[in-house]
């Protein structure tokens, strides 16, 4: 194992996280998700595997949560029956088994293109027969650090800080722009050595390229899909707060940094436009309930100016130049990409992923065996219709978990809300390029913050009601002090419907009815 000059600063992140608490630590750790291209530690023993900033800055973030109990306490509660953190960590915890038994029971049962990198950071272009491989290790130590940051997100989004993780993740998109930014303008200045530092990872680079005279924008990570998946996250998460007036004004800049216009990467094209279209329906249905007697108008969200876009692409059918490069680029990487050298390998991987499924019984390769080039093709031929179910089982619980609203804050539910968007965008765009079934730690970060700030919201202010009224004063006490943000918003529902009201004694010792109360706010029913 070696240390390269970044993971010094990493390894010194970490520790100053978990000395100054969860702020910074989620601060670090949003920022780092952003270094997709660059490698803190080099694993030569594991096929010249490459530890990423933020994988290593997961380590430093579960154990700042371990050393506070409370956040101990509300990590385990994220992953409890039936919430979505349950059905993700069956999904995580069954590949992981499945990457050690599976390709040890089903070796040689078919020809795979094996996802394990050689010395060289390259992986093999050529089928072989199935077999275990540094990669399933590999790839099951990265599922579990999603599984960690998952946890440690929505415990700390239970705990009430909920605003702070959504706008660090607005302060990262600001700054993916501004490395996609810098990435054009090395490249333009061939001064794209001075990226090296944050390219340093055992990966293939495809940091040059251009198609049809347009610079492949890469930012700070290996290759443009990958840039193009960030990308729409983040644009999908600060339009839907944009829309929801939550850090309208911050998330309207980054909105504008991200907007479809950029087009990032030729694989996201479609996404783009289509995701954009479902988001601007979402708008104007939100407008059109919203306008009826007696509604806030705080609520209106500005869909009105997304009717620009269509107004831009008729101005720019005016211009035939721009144009003809426009529709050449589009013709390039949509009509014919297929017929493309790339579109034939990608075809290639999905196909024999998918023969591995069947010659497997359904049962899979298991996890980190087998690339495709597609999630969905590579969730079936790694951890096998089980597997899939599971991450179906997730992903459903996630969504119906937003499409339920029963009390709460307005602003907690808009950032689930949002956080949802976000993790349904990277999962569509590795439905059409991904090649493995690791989605990343900021898919695990969006998801956690979703299912934080939707369980906050959906909980119930009758069963919220009656578990603290059984607690004793100095319990009831704490657990208030660790969720400001929850009970404030679910104060007013209990006070209307249930007559419970709070009470704060000043003083130690107060007498009630004969005996005295300590100075720690309870509940208290009103007769």
């Amino acid at each position: 194992m070696s240390i390269e000059p970044i993971g010094f600063i990493v390894l010194l992140l970490g520790l100053l996280g978990m000395v100054n608490g969860a702020r910074f630590a989620v601060a670090t750790l949003c920022l780092s998700t952003l270094l997709g291209a660059a490698a803190a530690l080099q694993l030569p023993a594991l096929g010249g595997s490459s530890i990423q900033p933020s994988h290593l800055l997961v380590l430093f973030l579960v154990a700042a949560a371990l050393l506070r109990p409370a956040q101990t306490q509300a990590m385990l509660t994220s992953l409890a029956y039936p919430g979505p953190g349950f059905w993700f960590a069956a999904y995580i915890l069954f590949s992981v088994a499945s990457s050690f038994f599976l390709p040890r029971i089903f070796a040689g049962a078919t020809l795979v293109y094996s996802s394990a990198r050689d010395a060289t950071g390259m992986m093999s272009t050529v089928a072989a027969p199935l077999s275990p491989g540094s990669s399933n290790l590999s790839q099951s130590v990265y599922l579990l650090g999603d599984l960690a940051c998952f946890a440690v997100i929505s415990g700390l989004a239970r705990l009430g800080y909920a605003r702070f993780i959504a706008l660090q993740l607005i302060v990262a998109s600001i700054a993916c722009f501004a490395l996609a930014l810098i990435d054009i303008g090395t490249f333009l200045t061939d001064q794209s050595y001075l990226l090296d530092v944050i390219r340093n990872a055992n990966y293939t680079m495809h940091t040059a390229e251009t198609i049809s005279g347009f610079k492949r924008i890469v930012g700070s990570f290996p290759e443009a899909s990958t840039y193009g998946a960030v990308a729409l996250a983040y644009f999908s998460f600060t339009l839907m707060l944009w829309l929801e007036r939550v850090q309208s004004r911050m998330a309207g800049l980054a909105t504008a940094f991200h907007r479809p216009d950029d087009r990032p990467s030729h694989i996201d094209n479609r996404l783009y436009r289509r995701h954009l279209h479902c988001l601007h329906v979402r708008a104007i249905l939100l407008e059109t309930t919203d306008r009826r007697p007696g509604h806030d108008p705080a609520r209106d969200t500005p869909g009105d100016p997304l009717f620009l876009i269509p107004c831009a692409i008729v101005a720019l059918s005016l211009v035939p130049d721009a144009w003809d490069s426009i529709a050449g680029l589009v013709n390039t990487t949509l009509s014919d990409k297929l017929q493309s050298q790339s579109g034939e390998e990608r075809t290639a991987w999905n196909t024999l992923a998918l023969i591995a499924f069947v010659d497997t019984a359904t049962f899979g390769a298991g996890l980190g065996t087998v690339r495709a080039s597609s999630f969905i093709a590579a969730l079936l031929s790694n951890v096998g219709l089980t597997g899939t179910l599971l991450f179906a089982a997730f992903l459903y619980s996630l969504v119906r978990a937003s499409g339920r609203h029963r009390s709460g804050d307005r602003e907690m539910h808009a950032i689930g809300n949002a956080a949802v968007m976000a993790s349904i965008a990277q999962v569509a765009s590795a439905a059409i390029s991904g090649s493995g079934t690791d989605l990343g730690l900021l898919f695990s970060t969006t998801a956690g913050l979703a299912a934080g700030c939707l369980a906050a919201t959906n909980t119930s202010p009758r069963r919220a009601t009656r578990s603290l009224a059984n607690r004793t004063p100095l319990e009831t006490s704490t657990s208030l002090m660790r969720a400001p943000d929850v009970l404030n918003a679910m104060t007013p529902a209990v006070e209307l419907r249930h007559g419970v009201a709070w009470q704060s004694h000043q003083a130690v010792g107060a007498p009630a009815r004969g005996r005295s109360r300590p100075a720690a706010p309870h509940l208290s029913r009103i007769a």
